[in-house]
């Protein structure tokens, strides 16, 4: 019998500690050397302490966008909409996240979430402002909270299968009052509340869109777009009494005017994926995975899934930087004990120009055992781990490869860094009488006609008169200068 690729990988990510690694700095951040506490959310003080908790977690797991400009943009219209709360139980923070799912989220205590994807993929400040809104509605009205008492209630009274469908249920109960008080906090701002509806009707159809990969379900992609939703929005925005704040202007055009430039898809400065090749110009390094493995990168740690998903590798710079055997020791034990597997090999090795340790393990208390490789080596200052893990049935076929991406860490080459591209997005002008495709013929648009028609709002036949604003894209050499 084949082994459960979801055993095998449960083993490997926990051997993989989540914390700040080789997307960011390098450096272990200080929120990592705790453990997280489980909150119950009874007070408002209650959601400070678990927000707090939770943000520091999403820095270093998903990271933030270090964009001043951007987070500023957010954070007015955020203060603008906050002036329509009755009351206010929380200091409401508004911060981006550096990911590319179009994604917004809200964390108790006035927590606000949005992704650098939903930046792209608005059209005007309305929606983005009625976004904004229905989170705050989350935070404000405490849903976290509702949540948590409902499921542990349900519990104790409720068979299962009644308890998820009451648990969605109240889900949807929640999200259509986010959509409507979002809406009248956006009208009350004098934006127009229509924009929940045209951003959720596109939200809808976001899977036909790429912007940089393609798009994945993630933890905080809570608000799929809903016909449903995006029809009773549009009905409700008709019937709310508002007056458009003369200071707006084109909403379209503030929208632009601050996210003309943004990159799009994975940052060079995070690193970036060239066929099987991790590129990290910033750190100077580079690494190679298996071709034909499944590749992500995060905050926390990049890496790579077979294709069967059985087996994974992950490079992680999550431990301080100190003696190595002593680390190394450290780590082993912890594995010992939480992970249940056995050290089988030690053995000194160089990894380039760095002294590394090499540590076998197996055994593991899921299922059927797995055999790991993990190479611990100073770097950036911190100690770093390229940690490799598969089932034990199949050891012979993963661990030449773990191995082989193992030793193909080292410094960034000039023929590699190269081929290093940036993606950005850019606002153009339109020309009397070109389409889509003549549009992007002229201005280099490297997205596909369907792709530029659906994030601007259209449906992709229209003719230009002239002078419209359309965000396209353009690939671009990356030119940063070599560490020195």
């Amino acid at each position: 019998m084949r082994v459960s690729p979801f055993r095998t990988i449960l083993v490997c990510l926990l051997f993989v500690a989540v914390s700040s690694g080789c997307a960011s700095s390098g450096k272990k951040s200080d929120q990592t050397k705790k453990r997280p506490k489980r909150t119950i959310l009874l007070t408002t003080e209650d959601d400070v302490r678990a927000g707090q908790e939770a943000s520091e977690s999403v820095a270093a797991e998903i990271g933030l966008l270090d964009d001043p400009k951007l987070v500023a943009y957010v954070n007015r219209i955020g203060k603008k909409l906050l002036r329509g709360l009755p009351r206010r139980d929380f200091a409401y923070r508004f911060s981006v996240v550096d990911q590319m799912e179009p994604n917004a989220f809200a964390l108790p205590g006035g927590h606000i979430f949005i992704s650098r994807g939903l930046l792209a993929l608005v059209n005007n400040e309305d929606e983005l402002a009625c976004v904004i809104g229905h989170e705050i509605v989350h935070a404000a009205r405490r849903h976290s909270a509702q949540q948590q008492a409902i499921i542990r209630y349900q519990k104790a009274f409720a068979p299962s299968f009644s308890r998820a469908r009451m648990i969605a249920a109240y889900g949807r109960d929640m999200e259509r009052e986010a959509d409507a008080l979002g809406q009248k906090l956006a009208a009350a701002a004098g934006y127009d509340p229509i924009g929940m509806s045209t951003f959720m009707r596109r939200l809808d159809q976001r899977e036909r869109l790429l912007i940089g990969s393609p798009q994945r379900q993630t933890f905080f992609d809570t608000h799929p777009g809903s016909r449903e939703r995006a029809t009773a929005t549009a009905m409700r925005s008709h019937e709310l009494r508002w007056v458009r704040d003369p200071d707006l202007g084109d909403t379209r055009v503030r929208l632009l005017d601050e996210i003309d430039g943004m990159v799009i898809g994975d940052r060079p400065e995070a690193g970036v994926f060239v066929d099987d090749h991790f590129l990290h110009p910033e750190l100077d390094f580079e690494i190679r995975f298996p071709k034909g493995w499944r590749t992500s990168n995060s905050a926390s740690a990049v890496g790579a899934t077979a294709a069967r998903g059985e087996a994974v590798i992950y490079l992680t710079g999550d431990l301080p930087a100190g003696d190595l055997i002593e680390l190394a020791d450290g780590f082993s034990a912890r594995a010992e004990k939480d992970y249940r597997v056995r050290v089988t090999e030690k053995k000194k090795i160089r990894l380039g120009d760095f002294e590394a340790l090499r540590y076998g393990y197996e055994g593991g208390g899921f299922g059927r055992g797995i055999v790991a490789r993990v190479t611990f080596f100073p770097f950036a200052e911190s100690t770093w781990r390229i940690v490799g893990a598969g089932p034990s049935s199949a050891a012979s076929r993963y661990l030449g490869q773990i191995l082989l991406t193992s030793r193909s860490f080292k410094p960034l080459s000039d023929e590699l860094r190269s081929k290093i591209r940036i993606n950005r997005l850019h606002v153009v002008l339109t020309r009397p009488g070109e389409d889509i495709v003549r549009l992007g013929a002229r201005t280099g648009n490297a997205w596909s006609a369907a792709e530029t028609a659906l994030i601007n709002g259209q449906l992709g036949n229209e003719i230009f008169e002239g002078g419209e604003l359309m965000k396209i894209l353009r690939s671009e050499r990356y030119t940063q200068t070599k560490p020195n």
